[in-house]
């Protein structure tokens, strides 16, 4: 529990972020139940109401309530308070069309909030799914679609730009986009057929009183001229804002190419790059939740704030350099020079591209498989190089064959080498299992190989297997080319170099395979001293244990063993 808590704690980020989000999230989840519960209205207004009593019974307690109105509150400050504080109203248009909603949700909400818990608190009306429904069918039909239209799209912004850089969602977008479609849908067809049918059994519930109604225009009247209020003096402030900044443009910032900007002090580094129109890789729309926008600091770096937490956790994970800084965080107040780390091309601004996370890369497990042929120098030397392409062929057909039946994915070939992924879209539990598992289908192929080309072969092909556990970068190298997500994954880091390693250290221990033990305890298998091993790694200042196996076969008793004991267990 402690592990599926800290994978969704926002561990990074300033307070006001960290608040804004956590006041999102509980506005989703009051939305969420709340579009839940007109779902049921497919079935009947009954049933919406003997739900909605317990959803109640939480959102309108006493802490159920603070959450939900201070989660309001925060979300609503928030937004206005980044709103005053934009340098330019150049955005994406995504970025635009998440403010434009926000804007949109509480001129909307207002009716609603005071047609129900307004009349409930003022006049003690029992604003249930009858009175509700009442009141909205048919004169208010779609102004409460839109609403609900607009409150979930808003949301699903949010959503999908606060995950997309999370390598599962990549893995889940297709599910999760088809439940994101299914939950307004079924929210709008169960709230509209409950009112129509409540509208021709009983017809004259929910009648205002002359009082009531009074209190109710009042109120609506009332909030909806302080709406405009604030959101008028919201839009004078960003107005004189914009024309201060371009008044008193005191600061330059020089780009590669002899490009100047030049802007007030206050906004940061990429908001002068969109002020001036000068391209700018940003893919979390400026909020620091990736490294897309970093910059080099040619000059001018003394004159800069230290990084926050924030930024430095960002610059720590991609491995930045001193000098590097992100262009969303840094304001300069001097003159400044930097450069782009990641140009802007066309092909990376292609629809998709944004959306796959695999395009700027993702951190994430992995485990990784390296299979060399043992002596091919030699064998191909002897051999007519049609014959030589025709028994490669046979081979890393009957190799990638094996490893992608074991739910590996082949990342690419090497000469008569295989580099193969396991986990890109699993827990690294299963993927060390489905790559040990794959070892054993290898062996029984590579037997069957032999036999197949014993008469083209002076002797029989033997290979190298190295597998090892850990993070690594994984992203569509070339993507950026115009390949978009039909350019292969690949992974890079330390995990792939261990691995490359191990697969050559088979020669020196005499061993078909060489496993970490980070992949092999991954697998569920225990620590066996006859197969143990402690090697010297190039590029490692430790020793680091492996298991070596002359015959791969060996791990088709262990894994019986083990899933005897799983069942044994669960029974």
């Amino acid at each position: 529990m402690a592990q599926l808590l800290s994978r969704w704690m926002p561990k990074r980020g300033e307070w006001a972020q960290k608040l804004r989000l956590w006041s999102g999230l509980v506005l989703f989840a009051y939305a969420l139940t709340h579009f839940l519960n007109h779902a049921l209205g497919i079935h009947s207004v009954e049933l919406m109401n003997e739900v909605q009593v317990y959803r109640r019974a939480f959102w309108r307690s006493l802490p159920g309530s603070w959450l939900l109105f201070g989660a309001l509150g925060l979300h609503v400050l928030f937004a206005l308070w980044k709103t005053i504080n934009r340098k330019t109203l150049r955005m994406h248009w995504w970025e635009g069309l998440q403010l434009a909603l926000g804007l949109i949700i509480p001129y909307q909400l207002l009716k609603h909030i005071i047609g129900t818990r307004g009349l409930n608190s003022a006049f003690g009306i029992d604003d249930d799914y009858v009175w509700e429904l009442t009141l909205l069918w048919p004169g208010l039909a779609w102004e409460q679609s839109i609403l609900l239209v607009v409150v979930w799209l808003h949301a699903m912004i949010g959503f999908h730009f606060w995950l997309s850089g999370r390598a599962w969602y990549q893995a889940a977008f297709p599910w999760l986009s088809l439940l994101a479609l299914a939950i307004p849908m079924a929210s709008l067809w169960g709230w509209i057929e409950g009112a129509r049918r409540l509208a021709l059994t009983n017809p004259v519930v929910g009648k205002l009183t002359g009082e009531q109604l009074d209190w109710g225009v009042a109120a609506i009247a009332n909030a909806t001229n302080g709406f405009f209020v604030v959101l008028l003096g919201v839009a004078a402030i960003l107005f004189v804002r914009l024309v201060y900044g371009r008044v008193r443009r005191n600061i330059a910032v020089e780009y590669p190419g002899n490009q100047i900007a030049r802007s007030a002090p206050g906004p940061t580094v990429l908001e002068i790059s969109r002020m001036n129109g000068i391209p700018h890789t940003s893919v979390c729309g400026g909020r620091a939740r990736c490294s897309t926008c970093r910059v080099r600091v040619l000059n001018g770096a003394e004159t800069l704030e230290e990084p926050s937490d924030h930024e430095r956790a960002v610059l720590r994970r991609v491995g930045a350099g001193d000098d590097v800084r992100l262009a969303c965080q840094i304001r300069p107040k001097k003159d400044l020079a930097v450069r782009p780390l990641l140009p802007v091309r066309d092909a990376a601004l292609k629809p998709g591209s944004v959306t796959d996370a695999y395009h700027w890369g993702v951190e994430q497990p992995i485990v990784i498989m390296f299979v060399d042929i043992r002596n091919f120098t030699g064998i191909s030397e002897k051999r007519l190089s049609y014959d030589v392409v025709f028994m490669l062929n046979r081979y890393l057909d009957r190799m990638s064959r094996a490893i992608e039946d074991a739910g590996g994915y082949v990342d690419k070939y090497i000469g008569d080498g295989i580099m193969a992924m396991f986990g890109v879209s699993i827990d690294v539990r299963k993927a060390s299992r489905q790559a040990l598992e794959a070892t054993i289908a290898m062996e029984r192929a590579l037997r069957v190989l032999n036999v197949e080309l014993k008469d083209h072969l002076e002797a029989p092909l033997r290979i190298g297997i190295g597998i090892h556990a850990g993070p690594a970068i994984l992203g569509r190298i070339g993507a950026a080319g115009g390949g978009g997500k039909n350019v292969n994954l690949t992974a890079l880091g330390d995990t792939v170099n261990t691995a490359s390693r191990l697969e050559t250290m088979t020669k020196e221990l005499g061993s078909m395979l060489v496993v970490s033990a980070d992949a092999w305890k991954a697998a569920g298998l225990e620590d066996d001293e006859t197969l143990m091993r402690h090697i010297r790694v190039r590029g490692r200042e430790t020793d680091l244990k492996v298991f070596s196996l002359a015959d791969p076969a060996v791990l088709k008793q262990k894994f019986a063993a083990l899933d005897a004991a799983d069942i044994k267990q669960s029974a």
